[in-house]
C-alpha cells in the first residue's frame, strides 16, 4: 500500500474517532435527557474511543526531522492545554468550595511526569 494513502487513511480514522468522542462527551454533558444506563453506555463508548485513538497515537512513527518536530510541538501544546483546563477547573472549584480531589491529583501527575521524563531523557 502507498505510504501517503496509508497516512491519509490513518488521519481520517483518527479524526472520525475524535469527532465521535466529542459528540459523545457533549451528549453526556447534558444529563437531563439521558437515563443512567445511557450515561454508562456513553462512558464505555468514550473509553473505547480513547483507547483506540491512543493506539493510533502510540503506533505512529516519525520519518524525518520535520515530523519529529511536529510531534514534539503537538505534545507540548496538548500538555499546556491540559494544564490550563485543570488549573481553571481547580480555580473554579476552589471559589465554589467544592474541590474534586482528582483535579489536583491529575495536575500534580502531569507536572511530575513531565519533570521526570525531562530528567530521564536529558
Amino acid at each position: 500500500m502507498n505510504k501517503i494513502f496509508m497516512h491519509k487513511t490513518i488521519m481520517h480514522t483518527t479524526v472520525a474517532i475524535l469527532i465521535s468522542f466529542f459528540l459523545i462527551v457533549i451528549a453526556d454533558l447534558v444529563p437531563f435527557w439521558m437515563p443512567m444506563m445511557g450515561e454508562l453506555v456513553a462512558l464505555v463508548c468514550v473509553t473505547v474511543l480513547l483507547v483506540v485513538w491512543a493506539s493510533f497515537v502510540l503506533s505512529e512513527t516519525a520519518a524525518d526531522e520535520r515530523e519529529v518536530q511536529l510531534r514534539v510541538q503537538s505534545g507540548r501544546l496538548a500538555y499546556l492545554a491540559g494544564l490550563a483546563v485543570l488549573l481553571c477547573a481547580l480555580i473554579f472549584q476552589t471559589l465554589t468550595h467544592t474541590i474534586d480531589p482528582w483535579i489536583p491529583v491529575a495536575l500534580a501527575a502531569m507536572v511530575l511526569v513531565k519533570h521526570i521524563s525531562r530528567l530521564y531523557l536529558e
